[in-house]
Formats: C-alpha cells, structure tokens, sequence
C-alpha cells in the first residue's frame, strides 16, 4: 500500500492495522462487519505538515501539498465522504507517530501544547459525539494541529549565524536562525522537508467516512460502538470535569495557610498538578522517532550546523503518567505553558525567586493534599500529593540550598544523553546552562524510580 496523500480503504483491508492500536475497538466494530458503502480513508502527512487550524481540516495530494475540502482540487469522493467535518475535522483515529493540539501565542513566541494524540486514539469527540444544542460552548481560532510535534526545540542554543549558515546553505533552509525556542519548529520542518533529504517520517490518520457517523447516531444496532466512543470522551476530559473542584481545594488550602501567592505563580502551581495528572502535556527529552524525526534532526546540527560542544537533546512535549512512568516529565519557567496567564505581581523577579517562592507554593499544597480529611483525600490529586515529587533546577546555586543544580540532571535522567548521532566531539556535554533547566521543574513518581 502507497504511503503517499490520501488512500481509500475499507475495513476487512485496514482491520489488523486498527487491531495492533486499540484492539477493543477492532472487537467491536468486527461484530458490525462494515461492507464498502462504508469506505474509510488513510491519510498520510509529512512532519510539520497542518492536520487542521482554527478554520478546518486539511488533506495531502500525492505531492504533500495540502488543501481544504472547500478547495476546488478536493476529490469528489472526499468531499462526497467527508462533508460533514467541513467546518472543524470528520471523525479521525492515530494509526502510526503522533499529533499535537496546540495554542500558537505568535505575539508571546510561544506554542501550549494541548493534547499529545498517539496510536490508538480518536479525534475530534466533541463535534462528533456531542448533541445539537442551542448554545455554542467551544470558542473558534484557538486549537491548530499538526502531523508530529510542533511544540518542539533543541536544549543547548543552535541561534548562531556562524553556525547556521552551513545548516540554511545545505537545505535551502528560508527562515532566520532561531532567536527563540519557538523558532526552533520551523527550522526542523524545512530541514526534514528538504529536498537534500528523503526522509520517509510521516503520521497515519484513519477517517471514518459519513457512513459510519450516520450509523453511530442513528442505528441502535450500533450503539455498542456509540457507547464505546462515549465513554472514551468522557475519559478523556475527566480533569476539565472536575477542575472546579480542585481549584477549590487550591482556594481552600490557600485560605487555611494564610498564602497570598504571587497570582503567576499560584496558576504555575496549579498547572504542574495538572501536569502530574496526565491532563496537560509537560516536556521531556525525545528518545525515538513518534513525535519527529530524532536521527535526521540530531545529524543535521551535529553535521552541518557543528553542535559538538554539546549533546543535540531535543525536548517534547509529551503527556505523564504518574502510575506507569518512571522517568520524570519536566516543565520551565523561562518557557512557560500554563493555560491561564495571571501576570506577574513583581516584573523584576529573578527565576532563582520565583522558584522559591514557587516551591513554598508547591510543598503547601502537596502537605495539605496530603491530609486524609483533605476534601481531595480520595482522588487523583490527592494522590498525586502523596505520591509525586516536584524537584527545582537552575545552574545556580541558592542559598537556603532548595534549588537543584541543573547539571545533575543527565545523571538523574538518561534521556539527556541520548545522541543518536557520532559526535565529532567525544567531550559534548549536557547543555546545563540552556535557557529551560535554568529553572525547571521535574515531576516524577520516586515510588517508580
């Protein structure tokens, strides 16, 4: 089978491949036996490519150039097949690498990754499951998405002119070098999309064609399938559920401890709960090849840009499982991802401050949250300040020792050294100064470790 643009196929022909995912769902629909009026189409996107902005979806030609289902090029049969995801995205599911939803804050210079979609995992619930209703909830022009990750950035500085020109010169690279680590996605995107590579990374996304939606809604004799994906979305959202009731715990504890937190960092605080809890996407180093194209991106600047003074750690976000992983997932200061944006009381507080004053924060919380008469005592959060440590880096040292050196991480965490690459330079080293471990925070389970 072509792995190029858009391909039509059907379910006796794709059904293994659905099965190695997510196989309770291959049970299923194997019971409904779909014929060919029940058409399905396998999409194939480059890495950086746009799955979907804040208009609609987009699909790829043969050629990777992508279009609307509004655009006059669009194929009859996609438009015939797909028409009712015409204003947001027809019902979707991950099949190879992954997705990212995100939030693009051009005039801040930063991305907030939302949701991290792996194999297995279905998209979009809420415009395909949800009832007609007389009220809009969701605001337009926030998420976009793309094939791999877009929140996404090397550690050690790869910003210098010098440097840079051999890299722009060998793939006809158009952009400036980066200034900023969201720069940093649109230089990966041209060097893997460059013609002076073939690189063959590339997401599969399966599309339910209309057939299948009108039975879900419609066909009792499908609402196992219905129920099914029901209760996958209510899984999915459980934090956003229950987020008011942790943000009154959070309240509570603040009133019972007297703390009157600096409001930046109180949303920081909160946010790194959520983070711990799976519901929002920390960092943490990329190891394979899921979210992007780790061995062409880590040759590239070990090459041709000449990164051998430091290891090429490339860093993405990624969702944490505090019951499963080990390793540790990470979020910055100096890059900032929280959800809500409370300004800053004091504008001229230094990182080393505001960790401080940000782990005083955290150590309450986690003491109060603690307490078996806390009213979150049962649930995740609870748990989760029972269970998980929350450790503070920078490259310098504090005074009251709080603060962790930020050169200790590769020892506590391998990941940072992983280097696909042969360095030129046996002596590269973990970029300990880089801007996001000069105030990061680690999040891990020490009970996994």
């Amino acid at each position: 089978m072509k792995k190029n643009g858009v391909v039509i196929t059907y379910w006796n022909k794709i059904r293994n491949r659905v099965a190695e995912v997510e196989p309770a769902f291959a049970d299923i629909v194997d019971e409904l036996s779909p014929d060919k009026s029940f058409p399905l189409f396998l999409v194939y996107l480059p890495y950086g490519a746009l799955k979907g902005d804040t208009k609609s979806f987009y699909l790829p030609d043969k050629n990777n150039h992508l279009y609307r289902l509004s655009d006059s090029e669009a194929p009859k049969i996609l438009k015939e097949h797909l028409s009712y995801g015409f204003d947001g995205s027809p019902m979707g599911m991950v099949l190879e690498k992954q997705l990212e939803y995100f939030i693009d804050l051009q005039h801040k210079k930063i991305t907030i990754p939302w949701l991290i979609y792996s194999p297995g995992q279905f998209f979009p619930y809420s415009g395909i499951l949800g009832c007609n209703k007389e009220h809009i909830f969701a605001p337009n022009g926030l998420l976009t998405v793309t094939s791999g990750a877009r929140s996404t950035f090397m550690l050690p500085n790869i910003g210098c002119n010098t440097h840079y020109v051999n890299l722009k010169r060998h793939f006809n690279i158009k952009t400036q070098a980066p200034k900023t680590l969201y720069d940093h996605w649109y230089v990966f995107k041209d060097i893997v999309q460059s013609k002076a590579i073939e690189c063959d990374w590339k997401s599969c996304l399966l599309y339910f064609s209309g057939a299948w939606i009108n039975k879900i809604h419609q066909d009792k004799s499908w609402s196992k399938l219905k129920l099914y994906l029901h209760e996958m979305a209510w899984n999915k959202f459980e934090y956003e559920r229950n987020r008011i009731y942790y943000d009154i715990a959070f309240s509570l504890i603040q009133e019972k401890r007297n703390l009157k937190p600096n409001p930046y960092l109180a949303d920081t605080a909160k946010h790194l709960f959520a983070t711990a809890m799976g519901a929002t996407p920390g960092y943490t180093p990329c190891c394979d090849e899921e979210s992007l194209p780790l061995n062409r991106l880590q040759h590239a600047f070990v090459d041709l840009y000449g990164l051998t003074k430091y290891i090429p750690t490339i860093m993405q976000p990624a969702h944490f499982n505090f019951e499963k992983h080990k390793n540790a997932i990470y979020y910055s200061l100096q890059h900032p991802s929280t959800h809500v944006f409370s300004p800053k009381s004091r504008e001229v507080s230094s990182t080393i401050n505001d960790i401080l004053e940000l782990e005083h924060i955290m150590r309450i919380f986690k003491e109060e949250l603690s307490h078996d008469s806390n009213i979150c005592s049962e649930t995740i959060i609870g748990t989760i300040g029972k269970t998980v440590t929350f450790d503070y880096y920078h490259n310098k040292l504090d005074r009251q020792q709080i603060i962790l050196q930020s050169s200790d991480l590769p020892r506590l965490d391998e990941r940072f050294l992983l280097n696909k690459t042969n360095n030129k330079n046996k002596e590269a080293k973990f970029a300990s100064d880089a801007p996001f471990v000069r105030g990061c925070v680690s999040i891990q389970n020490k009970l996994l470790s």
